[in-house]
């Protein structure tokens, strides 16, 4: 490492000026050592990230081309690390040591992989290939519950349009048998007794869950095992929610549900164009680099919550340190670690104590132990709610 150090010289960059441009396709590695820089997509949502000279060095906008601008706020000190030379010094490195520093850097991006994310990128910001939408429940849902003008009324007058929906949150709530009331009575009483963010976030459950049951059945064979993942963590994100009281556990089952729901989209658009299809393991491997973005993308186009937004796009960060209390990332990070544990992916994990968001949200060894035990329970209840 401290041979990749004598080569590296850091920029520094002033209040207002941009380290990176949308759609670059420049094969850096852009590393932020301190300050505190804005990262703006296409919709002009804006994410601030802030680094200070105690903490590891920060990458930002990884894909390329690049879905953001990165612009200073404030004074910034910055790498860009030509990517080629990341990839020596990985291989350098495997030959004489385990050089963590070196392995945290380092992203594999071949050629082969940048053909897939560029022919991706482009014809996502083309609009030639759309993401899906919402089911239309969970648009209109969306849209008042965005507008921060959700009532109990809205919700009723959307969901008597949809008596299934409405039938599976009247289920949740037990008023389903309760045969003296009429319909728009059920659901009144159904919301009344859950709450309103409870009923949203089951909505939101019943959309994905239905958007993944639409699927061919060749593309759903494909994503099984991640989509029995997702389901995992968001079982485990429900439970350490409720163990934590840190965050409403319908939320955080959501969020787990949702985490990476941009490898449904990644590999739809991989079977459909046979000229960039390889075999499985390059396939999964292309999805791991441009999973978070593409999630992003999608949870933009669909309007959620910022929060949700966050999660999508850094759950996958095990050394993922923010300042500040646990967010709700970090508990789906703790879910997402322990869901992959008991994988076959767990070759790939760091080590409990390497984990910041676990002694943040200061989980024991023994609720995660308990969380994975229920887990098989709570995913057959959140199956329910869209089968």
């Amino acid at each position: 490492m401290i041979a990749l150090a004598n080569q590296l010289k850091v920029f520094s960059a002033r209040e207002g000026e941009f380290l990176l441009w949308n759609g670059s396709t420049e094969k850096t590695s852009l590393y932020i050592v301190r300050g505190k820089v804005s990262l703006m997509a296409r919709d002009k949502k804006v994410k601030v990230i802030e680094v200070d000279e105690s903490q590891e060095l920060k990458p930002v906008a990884q894909l390329r081309p690049s879905i953001y601008d990165v612009k200073a706020l404030g004074s910034v000190d910055y790498l860009k690390i030509d990517r080629q030379t990341l990839v020596d010094y990985a291989e350098l490195s495997e030959g004489i040591a385990d050089d963590i520093s070196v392995h945290s850097l380092f992203t594999n991006y071949d050629e082969e992989d940048n053909s897939i994310v560029s022919h991706l990128y482009r014809n996502l910001m083309d609009q030639s290939i759309s993401l899906p939408s919402l089911p239309s429940v969970a648009d209109r849902i969306q849209k008042i519950y965005k507008g921060k003008s959700t009532n109990l009324e809205d919700m009723i007058h959307i969901l008597s349009s949809y008596p299934d929906v409405a039938r599976k949150i009247n289920n949740v709530a037990r008023s389903a048998k309760n045969t003296d009331l009429r319909a728009t009575e059920k659901i009144r009483y159904s919301i009344s007794h859950l709450g309103i963010l409870p009923v949203y976030c089951l909505i939101m459950t019943y959309a994905v869950g239905r958007l993944v049951k639409r699927l061919p059945a060749d593309q759903m064979q494909r994503v099984r095992s991640f989509w029995d993942h997702s389901l995992n963590v968001a079982a485990i994100s429900r439970i350490l929610a409720k163990q934590t009281r840190s965050f409403p556990p319908d939320l955080a089952m959501l969020a787990g549900l949702i985490h990476g729901i941009g490898v449904l989209v990644v590999d739809d658009r991989l079977l459909h164009h046979h000229e960039l299809m390889l075999d499985h393991l390059e396939i999964d491997h292309a999805i791991q680099v441009m999973r978070p973005e593409i999630s992003s993308l999608l949870l933009r186009k669909w309007d959620l919550d910022d929060s949700l937004i966050l999660v999508v796009e850094e759950c996958g960060n095990w050394s993922r340190d923010n300042e500040g209390p646990a967010d709700l990332c970090d508990l789906v990070l703790v879910a997402n670690y322990y869901g992959m544990l008991h994988s076959d992916q767990n070759h790939s994990l760091p080590q409990v104590s390497a984990i910041p968001a676990i002694q943040k949200l200061g989980i024991t060894p023994e609720e995660c132990i308990e969380a994975i035990k229920e887990s098989a329970i709570v995913r057959r209840n959140i199956e329910k709610i869209f089968t």
